[in-house]
This record gives C-alpha cells, structure tokens and sequence, in this order.
C-alpha cells in the first residue's frame, strides 16, 4: 500500500520492538518510514539522507539517550529544517516544557494518540503535501 504522503520522509527512532511494529504500521500509511533502533544509527541516517520529522524516544537503552541524539542532530545543518519531537514514556505533566526547552519542536508522551501525532505532522509538513 502507498502511502498517502510519500513526499513527507519520517525517521522513527525507537528500541522497543513493538512499539517500532505499531509505529511503523501505522505511520507508513500515510508517510514513508524509516526507523532507527538506537542513537547512533539514527545519526547515521540523518547523515545520508534528510527527514521532514524526527520522531525521538527519549529511553533509547544503550548507547545514547534521545536528549544526547536531539543534540548531536542539532549539530549538523542538514537537520536545520528537520522537525524533531520527542516522544517518551515516562511523562509527567512538567516534561512537555522540559524537553521544548531542550529544542524539540514537539512532545508526545506515550500511549500516543496515533491520530494527534499523524494529525502534527501533516500540518507540520503542509507545505510538502502538495
């Protein structure tokens, strides 16, 4: 099936394999999807192609947290017009002005309302649907 947006690129950086199952089933219908499963192979990707949103799990496990990738992709200016939002499960109700004061440009905290987060990024990236 084709996604509805092809033209709107998304990088899911996610270690929770299920979680990467639903994500990736749910967000490929609408955009193209490529996940990440740790920090340093989302930096990798981002290095050799460029994504309209980063959707960054905060609690990535080994190498890297999503706050030390957030900054890394900062770094390089091919990431200037990448949109880059956390995502995170152990939210509290102060982490959404915590985590855009780190500079992502959106909060999500899970279980995600899938529909919001599709919803986001259709109007983050409106110009490119077109």
């Amino acid at each position: 099936m084709a996604a509805e947006f092809p033209n709107i690129r998304v990088l899911l950086v996610e270690n929770d394999e299920v979680s990467i199952y639903v994500m990736e089933k749910l967000l490929s219908k609408s955009f193209r999807v490529v996940v990440a499963r740790n920090g340093v192979e989302a930096l990798h990707l981002s290095n050799k192609d460029n994504f309209d949103v980063v959707l960054l799990d905060i609690e990535l496990g080994h190498s890297m947290d999503g706050t030390e990738v957030l900054e890394e992709l900062r770094k390089d200016s091919l990431n200037n017009d990448t949109q880059i939002f956390a995502i995170t499960g152990m939210a509290l109700p102060e982490d959404r002005d915590y985590y855009m004061n780190l500079g992502f440009d959106n909060f999500f905290a899970k279980p995600l309302n899938h529909h919001d987060l599709i919803q986001t990024i259709k109007e983050t990236c409106l110009i490119k649907t077109y």
